[in-house]
C-alpha cells in the first residue's frame, strides 16, 4: 500500500495537470436562442422546427404539398471524412397541418443513410444526394416512407465531408444542378452501364432525372451551396469565397478544344472573398486558443491572416441565397445572402452589373441582416419559401467545425459530436404572419399555367417542373395562349422554357423575345434560340443583332450563342463582339469558345480589320492546333504580303503557339515545308530579314522595331540570332528589349540560352525576369542558368524560394542535383552572428510608442508606415503579416541574406559621365527611373546610359547595430506589429 502510494499521488498529479475541457456555453432552449437573434430593421424571425421532430438539418426543400423536406446529417463530423460505416443519416418530412407556421408533424421519410446533403423534388418523390451516389426515393403506398430506392449515379467523392456532393435544385432550364466540391469525383450512371464516366474535379454537375445516364459537367466547383438569380445567373461558394459567379457555362466551353480559359468563376464582393464580419458572438476559447498557436508557430507564413485571428471574418461560407421573392421590402430584391456558421451570422449584400458580370456590395454596415450572441446559433442552409419568406436551418451544436483542421490535443478537450439538437427558422418582414402553404400536386395544367405568372421565382418553378414532369398535352395550348399577355410579365421566360421542356417551344414564340424590352429575357431568348439557327434565317438574324445589343450580359449570351451559327455568319458576328468589347475578357472569351468552326475566317475578318489584340493571336492559335496544313498555308500567305506589321505578328504567335504540340510544329516548316507551302515560305522568309533588319534600326519607331523582333520568333534561327543580341543592350528600349529575350526563347537552337545569358549585367530588373522564365522554360536551359548562378555571374536571389524548391524536385535528375549543389544557403558569418546577438530582443516587452520613434528615425527613409515615411522598399503592411520575430531580426540586421529582386540596388553610368543609384523604380520603351532613400528619384534616358548594372546588394543598409540597442528593437517590433490596424 504505502509503495504504491507514491504511484497513485502521480497518477493523480497528471489527472489534475490536463487542461481543462474547452466548452461553447450551454445549450439553449429554442425561446432562449430566439432571444439572442439581431435581425435587421423591418423582420422577424419565428421558430418553424425544433428537436426532437428535426436533428442536425443541413439541407431542405419544399415539395408541391407545401411540405418540408429536410436532410438530416446526424454523423457530422465523422472525422471530416464522408467514409466509413455511418448510417445515422435520415431524410424528414414536415407538415404544417393547422397552417399557424409552426410544422408540427414530422414522419422519417428515409433512413439508415450515410451523410445526406442536397435533395430536391421529382416525380411525386424526391433526389437525394447521399454520397457516393445520387438517389430517387419515392413513397407509393403512402405511409410516409420511401419504398421505392434507385441509385440514378455513384461516384461521388467522399474524401471531405464538407464538400460532398449538394445544392440540388431544378435550374430554370429544365435540369436539376448540383455542387460537390473541389473533386467530385468520377461519376457513373448506375441505370445506363454504357454512359462515358463524368469526371467532376473542380466542377459542378446537371443531368435530366428522367433520362438515365445524362450527367454532364457544369462549370464551378463550390464547396457547399448553389443559387441563382431569377433569370438563370448561377453563383456558389467556398468556405473562404462566400460569393463567386459561375460566368462561362461548361456546355460551350466543350465546344472548342483549342481554347484554354483559366477561370469559369470569379469572386464578386468587392469587400473580398473571406470578408470582414461583425459577429455579436464572444470568440470560442478554442479558436483563441488555436490561433494564438498559429500566430505563433514557424507555419504561420502558410495561413492567410483571416485564419490567424479568432473569428471576425469569413471562413465557413456555405449555402449563398440569391433572394427573388416580393415579401421582403424592395431593396432585398436580387440581394445575396450567405450563412458563416462559425461567426454565428447571415451577411448579406447588394449585387449590381459590371460589364458582363455581377459584382456585390457589402448591405449593412457595422452589423449582418442575422447574428447571434449564441455560439450554438450555426445557420448551415438557406432556402426561399413558397411564401416568400427565407428559411434558415440551424445545425445547433456546440462545434461545427471539422476536425481535420483542429489540433489533436484541442480536438481531445471538446464534443464534436451531435448534440440532437436543430432548428428551422423563418425570416420575413414584422407583421408577415404564417400561414399554411399551398398544395399544388393536384392542380389542372390550365392552373400550373397560372401559378407560372406568380411574382414568387419558387413557385414559378415549383409549376414548371410539374408540367414538364408530366408532359401533359393540353398545357402547350394553354401556354401558348397566356404568350402575348405576358410579355413584360415575371414568368415569361419560364412559360418559354416550359414550351421548352414540353418539346414544344417554336421559332415563332422566340422571335418576340429576342425583342423583350428586359435584357435579362433577351439572354434567355438567345439561348432558347440556338435550335433554330439551321432552319430559320429569321431567328439566326435577329440573334445575330443581339451581339451589338446596348446591354454587356446580352452581348455575352450572343457571343456565346454564335457558335451555334453557320461557320461564315457566326465568324462575323464574332468579329464584331471582339473588336467592339476590347476591355471585357468575358466577352473575349465567351467569343472565343464560340470560334472552333469558324477559327480560319475569324482570323481573316480580324487581320483585314489590322486587329493585333490578343484575340487575333488566340484565334490563330486555333488553326495551329487543328493542323490543317492548307488553312495554314493561307494564314502564313496574309503575312507573307507583309502589310500589316502588327496583325502579322499576332497570327504568327498564335501559329506557332498552336503548332507547338502537333505533329509539324512551325518551326520545322522551314527545313521541309509540307507539299505546296515552299512558294510562301520563301516570301515569308524574305520577310523575316527584312524585319530583323527593322529591329536593329535605332532611327526606327521603337514599336515598330518590337513589332519586327516579335516576328523573328517564327521565322528561321539564324537571323533572330543575327539581330538581336544588338537589342538586349541596356540602351534599346525597354518594350524592345522584352521582345528580343521572349523571340529567343521561342527557339529551340542550343545557344540561345548563352545568347540570353550574355548581357545579363546589364539587364534591368525586368528583362532579369523574363531571362530567368525563359531559362526555366527547359532543363538545357535550366543547367546553363545553374551554372552561371554557380560561376556568380548571376545571383541565386533571382530565385524567389519556391522556385528553389521546385529545381530541388525538378523532374530531370541532372537539374535536381545541380540545384542542390548550387543553390544553397549562403548566410554571411559575421551577420548571423549580430542577428544572434539581438534574438534577446524578441522576449523583451516592446512599448509600441517608442518603436514609432525608432521608425521614423531609422526606417522611415525608406518605409511608409501609417503616413510617415518614404515608398522605397517593400511594403510593409504587405510583408509584416508573414513576418516571424526571427524573420524581422534577419530582415533589419543582414538585409543582403535574401533580397528580393524588386528591392535589389542597381548603379546607373550616364554618357556624361554620373554615377546613380537606387531600386528601379519605373521602366518605360524610353527611360528608367532610380529611386533612392527618402523618395528622391532619377530618371534617365536609355539613350544616354553607358551602363546599367545591378549591385546585387539590398538598398536597406547593413550596420544597425552600431545604432540599435536590444530594446530599440524590441519597441521598433511592437510598433510593427500593430501599424496599420
Amino acid at each position: 500500500m504505502t509503495r504504491a502510494l507514491p504511484l497513485l499521488l502521480a497518477c493523480t498529479l497528471a489527472v489534475s495537470a490536463q487542461p481543462p475541457a474547452l466548452k461553447n456555453g450551454d445549450p439553449r432552449t429554442p425561446a432562449e436562442e430566439r432571444a439572442t437573434f439581431e435581425l435587421a430593421a423591418g423582420f422577424d424571425i419565428d421558430l418553424v422546427a425544433a428537436e426532437p421532430d428535426v436533428v442536425d438539418p443541413v439541407a431542405m426543400c419544399f415539395d408541391e404539398k407545401g411540405r418540408i423536406v429536410v436532410c438530416e446529417m446526424r454523423g457530422y463530423p465523422n472525422g471530416g471524412v464522408g467514409t466509413g460505416n455511418e448510417t445515422r443519416g435520415r431524410i424528414r418530412v414536415l407538415e404544417d397541418r393547422d397552417g399557424d407556421g409552426r410544422f408540427e408533424t414530422a414522419t422519417t421519410f428515409a433512413e439508415g443513410l450515410r451523410f445526406p446533403m442536397g435533395v430536391t423534388p421529382w416525380d411525386g418523390g424526391i433526389v437525394a444526394a447521399v454520397a457516393p451516389d445520387l438517389l430517387y426515393l419515392k413513397d407509393t403506398d403512402g405511409d410516409g416512407k420511401a419504398d421505392v430506392k434507385r441509385v440514378l449515379y455513384t461516384g461521388f467523392n467522399l474524401a471531405n465531408i464538407q464538400q460532398m456532393v449538394n445544392g440540388l435544385q431544378w435550374g430554370l432550364d429544365n435540369w436539376v444542378y448540383g455542387v460537390c466540391g473541389s473533386d467530385g469525383g468520377v461519376v457513373k450512371s448506375a441505370e445506363k452501364a454504357d454512359a462515358p464516366e463524368v469526371n467532376l474535379r473542380n466542377r459542378g454537375f446537371r443531368f435530366r432525372p428522367w433520362q438515365p445516364g445524362s450527367l454532364e459537367p457544369t462549370s464551378g466547383g463550390g464547396q457547399y451551396g448553389l443559387t441563382a438569380d431569377e433569370y438563370g445567373h448561377w453563383f456558389t461558394a467556398t468556405n473562404s469565397q462566400h460569393l463567386r459567379q459561375i460566368v462561362l457555362p461548361d456546355q460551350y466551353l466543350r465546344r472548342n478544344p483549342y481554347l484554354a480559359v483559366t477561370a469559369v468563376t470569379i469572386d464578386i464582393p468587392e469587400h473580398g472573398a473571406a470578408a470582414k464580419v461583425f459577429r455579436a458572438s464572444s470568440f470560442e476559447a478554442w479558436r483563441v486558443e488555436r490561433t494564438t498557436r498559429r500566430a505563433g508557430s514557424p507555419d504561420a507564413k502558410r495561413f492567410p491572416t483571416t485564419e490567424l485571428v479568432p473569428g471576425g471574418y469569413i471562413t465557413s461560407a456555405c449555402s449563398p441565397l440569391i433572394y427573388t421573392a416580393d415579401l421582403f421590402p424592395a431593396p432585398y430584391r436580387g440581394n445575396n445572402f450567405v450563412c458563416d456558421p462559425a461567426n454565428n451570422l447571415i451577411h448579406r449584400e447588394t449585387l449590381h452589373g459590371k460589364g458582363a458580370v455581377f459584382t456585390a456590395r457589402r448591405a449593412d454596415e457595422n452589423t449582418e441582416f442575422l447574428r447571434s450572441t449564441d455560439n450554438w446559433f450555426r445557420p448551415v442552409h438557406l432556402t426561399l419559401g413558397p411564401d416568400g419568406a427565407v428559411y434558415v436551418l440551424d445545425f445547433y451544436r456546440e462545434v461545427i467545425e471539422t476536425p481535420l483542421s483542429l489540433p489533436d490535443d484541442i480536438k481531445a478537450r471538446m464534443n464534436l459530436e451531435s448534440r440532437g439538437r436543430g432548428r428551422i427558422w423563418r425570416v420575413a418582414p414584422a407583421g408577415n404572419k404564417a400561414a399554411k402553404l399551398k398544395d399544388v400536386s393536384g392542380l389542372t395544367s390550365e392552373r400550373l399555367v397560372d401559378e407560372l405568372f406568380s411574382t414568387n421565382p419558387t413557385r414559378r418553378i415549383t409549376a414548371q417542373r410539374l408540367l414538364v414532369e408530366r408532359q401533359p398535352a393540353d398545357a402547350a395550348v394553354a401556354l401558348r395562349e397566356r404568350v402575348p399577355a405576358s410579355f413584360e410579365k415575371a414568368g415569361y421566360v419560364n412559360l418559354l422554357w416550359t414550351l421548352h421542356g414540353l418539346g414544344k417551344l417554336r421559332a415563332g414564340d422566340v422571335l418576340p423575345a429576342l425583342g423583350n424590352p428586359r435584357p435579362a429575357v433577351r439572354v434567355q431568348a438567345l439561348r432558347l434560340s440556338e435550335g433554330f439557327y439551321a432552319a430559320v434565317s429569321d431567328v439566326r438574324f435577329l440573334a445575330g443583332k443581339q451581339a451589338s445589343d446596348p446591354d454587356p450580359q446580352v452581348r455575352f449570351q450572343a457571343a456565346l450563342s454564335a457558335g451555334e451559327q453557320p461557320p461564315a455568319d457566326a465568324a462575323a458576328i464574332l468579329a464584331g463582339v471582339l473588336r467592339d468589347n476590347p476591355g471585357d475578357p468575358w466577352i473575349q472569351t465567351a467569343a472565343l469558345s464560340s470560334a472552333a468552326n469558324c477559327a480560319e475566317p475569324l482570323v481573316g475578318h480580324l487581320w483585314e480589320a489590322n486587329d493585333a489584340g490578343p484575340s487575333l493571336s488566340r484565334v490563330a492559335g486555333m488553326v495551329g492546333a487543328k493542323g490543317d496544313a492548307a488553312a495554314i498555308v493561307r494564314l502564313l500567305g496574309r503575312v507573307a504580303d507583309g502589310r500589316k506589321a502588327a496583325a502579322d505578328a499576332a497570327v504568327l504567335d498564335g501559329l506557332g503557339q498552336g503548332m507547338r504540340n502537333s505533329p509539324r510544329p512551325l518551326a520545322t516548316w522551314w527545313a521541309t515545308p509540307p507539299a505546296g507551302a515552299e512558294p510562301v515560305m520563301a516570301r515569308l522568309r524574305d520577310r523575316f530579314r527584312t524585319a530583323g533588319q527593322l529591329a536593329q534600326d535605332e532611327a526606327a519607331a521603337a514599336p515598330d522595331r518590337a513589332s519586327a523582333a516579335v516576328l523573328l520568333a517564327y521565322g528561321p534561327f539564324e537571323l533572330a540570332e543575327h539581330a538581336l543580341p544588338p537589342v538586349l543592350a541596356p540602351t534599346a528600349p525597354g518594350d524592345l528589349q522584352l521582345a528580343a529575350v521572349r523571340t529567343l526563347a521561342a527557339h529551340t537552337n542550343a545557344k540561345v540560352p548563352d545568347l540570353l545569358l550574355a548581357p545579363w549585367a546589364g539587364y534591368s530588373p525586368a528583362a532579369r525576369r523574363e531571362v530567368v522564365e525563359a531559362l526555366l522554360a527547359r532543363p538545357d536551359r535550366t543547367l546553363k542558368l545553374l551554372d552561371a548562378i554557380g560561376k556568380n555571374q548571376v545571383s541565386a536571389n533571382e530565385l524567389d524560394p519556391a522556385r528553389v524548391k521546385a529545381l530541388k524536385a525538378h523532374p530531370a535528375a541532372a537539374v535536381r542535383a545541380k540545384a542542390e549543389a548550387v543553390l544553397k544557403a549562403t548566410v554571411n558569418a559575421d551577420r548571423a552572428k549580430v542577428v544572434a546577438g539581438y534574438a534577446a530582443a524578441l522576449d523583451l516587452k516592446g512599448d509600441a510608442g517608442k518603436g514609432r520613434g525608432v521608425f521614423k528615425t531609422h526606417c522611415a527613409a525608406c518605409h511608409r508606415l501609417d503616413g510617415v515615411g518614404a515608398d522605397v522598399g517593400a511594403n510593409l503592411l504587405a510583408a509584416l503579416p508573414n513576418k516571424s520575430g526571427d524573420d524581422l531580426l534577419a530582415a533589419v540586421f543582414d538585409p543582403n541574406r535574401e533580397v528580393d529582386p524588386r528591392f535589389v540596388n542597381y548603379q546607373a553610368v550616364t554618357a556624361d559621365g554620373r554615377t546613380l543609384g537606387g531600386v528601379i523604380a519605373a521602366e518605360t520603351p524610353t527611360s528608367v527611373t532610380l529611386r533612392r532613400a527618402d523618395g528622391a528619384e532619377d530618371t534617365v534616358l536609355r539613350a544616354n546610359l553607358e551602363s546599367l548594372r545591378s549591385t546585387r546588394l539590398s538598398l536597406m543598409p547593413e550596420g544597425l547595430e552600431r545604432v540599435l540597442t536590444r530594446q530599440d528593437v524590441a519597441d521598433l517590433f511592437a510598433y510593427l506589429r500593430v501599424a496599420g490596424k
